[in-house]
């Protein structure tokens, strides 16, 4: 059985394909660079219920476990906990501003997306599997956008309260006081971060809907030359644009496993369709004049 890999797709420009092709990177773009104004922009929970979130939790796993106990939040220290935890938030918002985030898509047939990303079609659509090795390689994270026109207050905690379940059922014979124990390690810090990081720069206005995002998450911002690992396949509409000559040379030349394939839009059915291309290199016979 073949490996089934996470698949997205990114519309290119002519120009902007035969840059990646040549330096064989793609672009994690920190959210600023990006096109929409508000992107990684939220506010951050109460931070008076960090505690209360907190207590439940454990309470919840203590039921699972028939561990007859019921865990309260420490009111004398709940202003203590809540400068703590603000003090955190703007660490948190700082480092969700560092993301490098490469924007794909679920599909390459989205006809506004060859408009606005691809010159009115004229560019390309790349197509990326992503190895597992890979992703391990560079601590990538694949994450849905998730569109909605309702504030965005991000929460922490629930972050935290699904990080500790998890815990909890990977770990079914240890004690609450056990996986408390673990709660405080760095290890279950970091990535119970991480995890709330990548849903933090994950939300966008309903108006973005259309693009059916589907992002790759780095921990820092910049270039990763992986092009050659993941590019599968190279999807186009149009061939009059001077990039098209070019950049089919260099698929010749630096990715002869990629596959080509031409999608066509109609007003009938089949309204689209995709055609796998071949390409094919003619030699062309030079005649030599001998100098008289």
């Amino acid at each position: 059985m073949s490996e089934r890999r996470l698949t997205n797709f990114k519309y290119r420009s002519g120009s902007a394909a035969l840059r990646s092709l040549s330096e064989g990177t793609i672009y994690f773009a920190r959210p600023d660079e990006l096109n929409d104004s508000l992107e990684a922009k939220f506010a951050p929970a109460d931070p008076m219920s960090y505690q209360q979130r907190l207590a439940q939790t454990l309470t919840e796993l203590a039921a699972a476990r028939n561990e007859r106990i019921k865990y309260e939040p420490e009111e004398e220290l709940a202003e203590q906990y809540a400068k703590m935890i603000q003090e955190e938030d703007t660490a948190f918002a700082t480092h969700c501003q560092k993301v490098g985030i490469f924007s794909g898509t679920k599909r390459p047939t989205n006809q506004p997306l060859w408009a606005y990303y691809c010159n009115d079609s004229r560019g390309f659509c790349f197509e990326f599997e992503w190895p597992d090795d890979v992703i391990r390689e560079f601590s990538l994270r694949p994450t849905f956008v998730h569109y909605t026109t309702e504030p965005r207050i991000h929460d922490r905690f629930e972050d935290m309260h699904a990080a500790l379940i998890k815990v909890g059922e990977q770990n079914p014979d240890w004690s609450v006081e056990q996986i408390y124990e673990h709660f405080c390690s760095e290890d279950f810090f970091t990535r119970w971060l991480a995890q709330s990081m990548g849903r933090a720069v994950s939300y966008k206005h309903a108006d973005w809907a259309h693009e059916e995002e589907l992002r790759m998450l780095s921990p820092i911002a910049g270039p990763l030359a992986i092009l050659k690992q993941i590019l599968k396949r190279v999807y186009f509409t149009r061939t009059d644009f001077p990039e098209w000559r070019p950049v089919q040379m260099l698929l010749h030349q630096l990715y002869p496993d990629v596959e080509l394939a031409q999608v066509i839009f109609n007003h009938t059915e089949p309204l689209v369709h995709v055609q796998p291309m071949h390409r094919k290199v003619v030699p062309i016979p030079m005649s030599i004049t001998e100098p008289a």
